[in-house]
């Protein structure tokens, strides 16, 4: 039976850990680079991930098992690696998309390895296969790209705040469709994304009012690690569970595209705004299709699942 208490335990240590690391890290170097802000964040992320994972005690196989396994062990290791690269100064961006078009393409089958959809024939024809990875890489690379478009157009923590809330809402999806692990993986990845974002933002913020390089109305930069690992954690928990849960492939989708109601402030009517303003709304406008799929995912929970629960617990 799921334990409320441990997971606002895992929760917080997760926050806390990553919020810790990225303090020191980022608190180090006084004028820190892009690769620095990436590397920095990168690592925070993954140790309040693993801390949070700790206290949780959820086992990650090694090597991995399953597909909840590889996204832990290689496809989220492999987006930080990449964004960590592509910060460098000597990577051309060309080069750098290369590294995150070819995780698109990757994670896909590295999340289904060994799995029945590719190992029988019978389960999953060809033309099965061919269309469900055709949407699959369509909907990760327009997420990916357009999140990444959006953080250097407009930068603002209100990003990784709507990637957090939507993993959020895609662990609550996930276990209400009965994968109970793939949803307790989610909520220590979710702590640890908004605890480095948060602490990174605060920092910048302050960095930039105390130098003075920079006008006033000019937003930190966000570092890029935190969308790859917000997009990609997103649609790896979705991924899982709809092939090894029961979450209809619809309402994953609908989950996956909700951040990108974020674009809705560029706007002309609210572009302009203050950015707490603008932060405020994409939030909200994130959080309306995620409510409904949320209750749609409660009834459903309610007619199928509910009552078994109950009979096991009698």
């Amino acid at each position: 039976m799921p334990d409320p208490l441990l997971y606002v335990q895992a929760t917080a240590a997760a926050a806390a850990a990553g919020a810790a690391i990225a303090v020191v890290l980022l608190w180090l170097p006084r004028s820190p680079t892009a690769a620095w802000l990436n590397a920095a964040c990168g690592i925070a992320v993954a140790v309040g991930l693993t801390v949070g994972l700790r206290v949780e005690d959820l086992h990650v196989a090694l090597p991995p098992a399953g597909g909840l396994d590889r996204l832990l062990l290689i496809v989220i290791p492999a987006a930080l690696l990449i964004e960590s690269v592509a910060a460098l100064p000597p990577v051309g961006n060309r080069f750098a998309w290369a590294l995150r078009i070819g995780l698109i393409l990757l994670t896909p089958r590295i999340l289904l390895h060994g799995s029945v959809y590719v190992s029988d024939s019978e389960t999953w024809t060809a033309w099965q296969a061919a269309i469900s990875f055709g949407v699959c890489w369509a909907l990760l690379g327009s997420c990916w790209g357009l999140m990444f478009a959006l953080g250097r157009r407009r930068p603002g923590v209100s990003i990784p705040l709507s990637l957090g809330l939507a993993i959020q809402s895609a662990a609550a999806t996930v276990m209400m469709a009965g994968y109970l692990r793939g949803g307790e993986a989610a909520m220590p990845m979710v702590a640890a994304l908004l605890g480095t974002a948060t602490v990174a933002w605060v920092m910048a913020s302050g960095r930039r009012g105390v130098s003075g390089e920079r006008p006033s109305t000019a937003p930190p930069v966000l570092p890029t690690v935190l969308i790859a690992v917000g997009v990609i954690g997103l649609f790896g928990v979705l991924f899982i569970g709809h092939f090894f849960g029961r979450v209809p492939g619809g309402r994953a989708v609908a989950i996956c595209l909700a951040p990108l109601l974020c674009w809705v402030t560029e706007i002309a009517p609210l572009k302009h705004q203050r950015p707490w303003i603008v932060g405020t709304i994409r939030l909200c406008l994130v959080a309306v299709p995620l409510v409904i799929t949320l209750a749609s995912a409660k009834r459903d929970f309610d007619r199928d699942l509910a009552p078994l629960v109950v009979m096991q617990g009698r």
